[in-house]
């Protein structure tokens, strides 16, 4: 790297956090709104408990938030850590990807590289929004959904260095395991076993990230999902208070006014599946699966050596 290009690296990758920051503010909004049919862009940030419109001093990413120490400036109602928090991994996401794919000393792939971090910004950040609405609402909206995957498309053809093919692979691979798992769910069960939003994760994911990823986010998905499940039954014994992960499928049903549609059939114990395969998405995306693979092929060498 030349003198010159070490001036701006320090400038970029700042700016580049900060750009993270700003949609994750968005985001915010859109995990805010989005499930209950609002406009995310109109009005401006208001407290959720008084109306108060926000200030733009008061709406910095991550500093407003430890500046009022998490509360609304005209009623002291506090909001959830989750708003730091969505700004600050927005942040680091944006700083990874820009990392990844930018080559600064580059001129020629320079703007490439911008195209390429963010078109994965995007990919990222619906995952994000995504992973918190399902975890809230039991609800993937499409709107989350079905853009990434006409973006994908556009990557996968256009971009250099995109799938190409491989991401249609991805595309269908990731569909036909969720359906299928959901046709047991009914042959099984007479009930679904996960939601279409679930196959449209899967789907959009080995759409971004080809075929060879869908074995490492489907299981990451599933073991994390596993533990967070043990670790809020946990939670729950030790205070006292309902699990706040698992809901029985009579109060899934009711909460989408289904109640008569399931009547009669026996209560089962369910989690929104969508936040983990959001993050095993995101992990896979962010980290690569090749020592998954590399674990994955010591494993069965070693069975086969062993036989």
């Amino acid at each position: 790297m030349g003198a010159e290009t070490a001036v701006f690296t320090a400038p970029l990758l700042g700016f580049a956090f900060l750009w993270g920051t700003l949609w994750g503010s968005f985001l915010n909004v859109v995990i805010h709104r989005m499930p209950q049919d609002l406009s995310v862009v109109h009005p401006g940030s208001r407290c959720g408990a008084c109306g108060a419109a926000i200030r733009w001093y008061d709406n910095i990413p991550i500093v407003s938030y430890l500046v009022l120490r998490g509360r609304c400036r005209a009623c002291r109602a506090g909001y959830s850590p989750r708003y730091m928090l969505v700004e600050a991994a927005c942040g680091v996401i944006s700083l990874y990807i820009f990392r990844s794919v930018v080559d600064i000393g580059n001129p020629d792939a320079f703007l490439w590289g911008l195209g390429w971090w963010g078109a994965w910004q995007f990919f990222a950040y619906c995952l994000v929004a995504i992973a918190f609405i399902d975890l809230e609402h039991t609800i993937v909206p499409y709107e989350l959904t079905i853009p990434p995957a006409l973006l994908g498309l556009v990557v996968a053809f256009v971009f250099p260095g995109g799938l190409g093919m491989e991401a249609v692979y991805g595309l269908a691979g990731g569909a036909a395991f969720l359906l299928f798992i959901v046709g047991l769910g009914w042959l099984l069960f007479r009930r679904e076993a996960m939601g279409m939003g679930d196959v449209h994760i899967l789907a959009v994911t080995g759409l971004w990230l080809g075929w060879k990823a869908l074995p490492f986010v489907i299981l990451a998905s599933s073991v994390q999902a596993l533990l967070a499940v043990l670790v809020a039954r946990l939670y729950g014994k030790l205070t006292g208070k309902a699990d706040p992960l698992t809901l029985s499928t009579e109060a899934l049903d009711e909460r989408f006014d289904e109640t008569d549609k399931y009547e009669g059939l026996p209560s089962h114990s369910v989690i929104p599946y969508g936040p983990f395969l959001a993050l095993a998405a995101l992990e896979g995306m962010l980290f690569g699966t090749e020592a998954f693979w590399w674990l994955v092929d010591r494993i069965f060498l070693g069975f086969l050596a062993s036989g």
